[in-house]
C-alpha cells in the first residue's frame, strides 16, 4: 500500500489544522525491517530561529541514526503571533525533513517549552528528542537554565543537540558532510549512566558506525593517580573496546588522558576528527556545578551533534 501523502503547506494556523484533521500523525509502535526501532520516530523542535535551521540542516543525520518519522514541534507563543515569515520557516523546514525521506507531522503546543517538548515526546512514543542549540551552554536562561538543559533533565529519552555553529549553508553542516556515524567519540566515567550511554552506541553499530574512540579522562592529582589507576582504566576501556567490535563497529580505539576532564573533553570536541560526540550528563534538580560540567563545555566548543542519554531512559 502507498504511504499517504503529506498535507499541501498552507498558512501556519491552516497547514497545523490540515495535519491534525486528515489523520497525518505517526504515532504506530512498528518499524519497518532492518530500521532501529529505538530512533524511528523522533520529535523534532523548532523556534523557527536559526538554531532551528541548525537541526534541520542536519536531516541526512537524523535519516543515518534510524528516524523515518518526525513530529516537528513549535510551542505557541501568546504574545506573539505567526508571521509570513514563520509560514516560509515552517514550510522549508518540512520540506528540507522530508527530502531526506523523513515523514513529517506537525503540532503547536501552548506552555512552557520544555514540558510541552517532553509530553510530545511520551505523546507519541518518540524514542528521540533533537533541538538546536546556540553554543551558549546549559545555563543562560535565568534561574532555571535554558531550554535545552531543562528538557535534558525532563526527557524520557535521548536527546540529540545539532550547534548551529555547525552549519555553514541553510542545507549543509558539517556533520551532515561527513556523515554522523563515521567517528564517533564516547567520554566515559565508568558510571551507571556512561554505561548506558555505551548500551546505546553499541545498539547504533547497526546503522554503520565506523569508527568508534573510547576515551577516560583522569583527574591529574595524587590521590587519582597513585595505586595503579592508569592500569585498571586502561582494562576497563579494553572490555569496552571489546565489547563494541562484538556489536559491530569496525574500528574502534582507547585513550586515556590525565589532566581535567571538562577541559580535556571541550578539546576533543573542537577538535574537528570526530563526527558526533555521546555523554551522559549529570542531572541533578538543583543548579549545581556538577550539572552538565563536561557536556556544559562541550556544548560550549563543538560544532558536531551531541547526543545525550537521559536519567529517565529506560524507566
Amino acid at each position: 500500500m502507498r504511504e499517504r501523502e503529506p498535507p499541501p503547506v498552507q498558512r501556519f494556523a491552516d497547514r497545523v489544522l490540515c495535519h491534525r484533521t486528515q489523520g497525518y500523525m505517526v504515532c504506530d509502535s512498528t518499524s519497518p525491517t532492518g530500521e532501529l526501532p529505538m530512533f524511528t520516530r523522533a520529535i523534532v523542535s523548532t523556534d523557527l530561529g536559526p538554531t532551528s535551521e541548525a537541526t534541520i540542516s542536519s536531516a541526512a543525520a537524523l535519516g543515518a541514526l534510524g528516524v523515518r518519522y518526525a513530529v516537528l514541534v513549535y510551542v505557541m507563543d501568546l504574545d506573539r503571533a505567526p508571521s509570513a515569515a514563520d509560514d516560509e520557516m515552517f514550510a522549508r523546514q518540512i520540506s528540507s525533513l522530508e527530502s531526506a525521506g523523513i515523514r513529517v507531522s506537525v503540532e503547536t503546543p501552548l506552555g512552557y517549552a520544555p514540558h510541552a517538548i517532553v509530553d510530545m515526546a511520551e505523546r507519541h512514543a518518540a524514542g528521540l528528542v533533537v533541538m538546536g542549540t546556540r553554543g551558549q551552554g546549559l545555563f543562560h536562561a535565568g534561574f532555571s537554565g535554558s531550554v535545552s538543559s531543562d528538557v535534558i533533565r525532563l526527557s524520557p529519552v535521548p536527546v540529540l543537540l545539532t550547534p548551529y555553529a555547525g552549519v555553514t549553508t541553510a542545507d549543509e553542516g558539517t556533520y551532515a558532510r561527513r556523515g554522523v556515524l563515521s567517528s564517533v567519540l564516547v567520554p566515559t566515567d565508568f558510571s551507571l549512566a556512561a554505561d548506558r550511554t555505551f548500551d546505546l552506541i553499541c545498539a547504533l553499530a547497526p546503522a554503520g558506525i565506523e569508527r568508534l574512540s573510547i576515551v577516560h579522562v583522569i583527574q591529574s592529582t595524587f590521590e587519582a593517580l597513585r595505586g595503579g589507576t592508569e592500569c585498571t582504566a586502561r582494562d576497563r576501556l579494553s572490555a569496552l573496546a571489546t565489547r563494541a567490535r562484538d556489536a559491530g563497529v569496525p574500528e574502534v580505539d582507547t585513550e586515556v588522558v590525565v589532566g581535567d576532564p571538562t577541559g580535556v573533553v571541550a578539546q576533543l570536541a573542537a577538535a574537528g576528527v570526530h563526527s558526533m560526540i555521546a555523554l551522559a550528563p549529570r542531572c541533578l534538580d538543583a543548579i549545581d556545578q556538577q550539572f552538565g560540567s563536561v557536556t556544559n563545555a562541550v556544548i560550549q566548543e563543538s560544532t558536531i551533534p551531541l547526543l545525550l542519554t537521559t536519567a529517565r531512559r529506560g524507566t
